[in-house]
């Protein structure tokens, strides 16, 4: 998943750096879904030559985050609202199997502590402190979710399928997202790996319910 990105100075960045900066450009909304990406703007705004914008569009593309048409180049990929529904899908299966699984390993030194910080992290957030400041919490706390789970693959999937789902819709309410993260911090600690898979399951569904109809048809 995206999680925070080092700012370098222009003249340092590689295809790399420019992936994750239009990936915190999604959380941010300094990108946009539809927005086309002008390979001699990037090259400009970043100080690298055409080889390295074309680098970062490809893996940006291969990432699904970005669309690479012929004569029409680059451009932030545009989710239909069936599209959205499905990644909500696969998200709230692979995050209830990462649940689930940190349940079952929650005596592992360290692991009961680092997810009880955490959430305090989340539960201590204030919307002034900013929108990125929120997911940034968030995504180092399905992170370590997943690192006490132990399934590398999951590791691999879940960031691709975040990016999609944060871009400039409407968030869960601020009760509601405290509380689904609660629940799921209380089954994790309680070892319950069923209970645990059912809340986090049942917490993007909800999620899922709110953001969702806000993609076009």
């Amino acid at each position: 998943m995206p999680g925070g990105i080092e700012k370098t100075d222009k003249g340092s960045s590689t295809s790399s750096y420019i992936v994750r900066d239009v990936v915190r450009g999604l959380y941010e909304g300094r990108y946009v879904a539809g927005q086309r990406l002008v390979e001699p703007d990037l090259m400009s705004h970043y100080n690298v030559g055409r080889s390295t914008v074309r680098e970062a569009l490809k893996e940006l593309s291969s990432d699904g985050i970005v669309v690479l048409a012929a004569f029409r180049g680059a451009q932030i990929r545009k989710l239909s609202r069936e599209e959205a529904a499905n990644l909500f899908s696969i998200t709230e299966v692979v995050l209830g199997l990462a649940a689930r699984q940190a349940a079952q390993k929650i005596e592992a030194p360290g692991a009961r502590e680092s997810i009880e910080e955490l959430f305090r992290s989340i539960e201590e957030y204030r919307d002034e402190e900013g929108r990125f400041e929120f997911l940034r919490r968030r995504n180092r706390y399905f992170r370590q979710l997943v690192t006490i789970s132990g399934n590398e693959e999951i590791h691999r999937i879940l960031p691709r399928l975040q990016v999609h789902l944060i871009r400039n819709r409407l968030s869960v309410p601020s009760v509601e997202r405290i509380e689904g993260y609660r629940k799921i911090t209380e089954a994790v600690l309680s070892g319950d790996g069923a209970q645990a898979e059912h809340v986090a399951r049942a917490y993007v569904a909800k999620t899922a319910s709110f953001i969702v109809p806000h993609f076009p048809e």
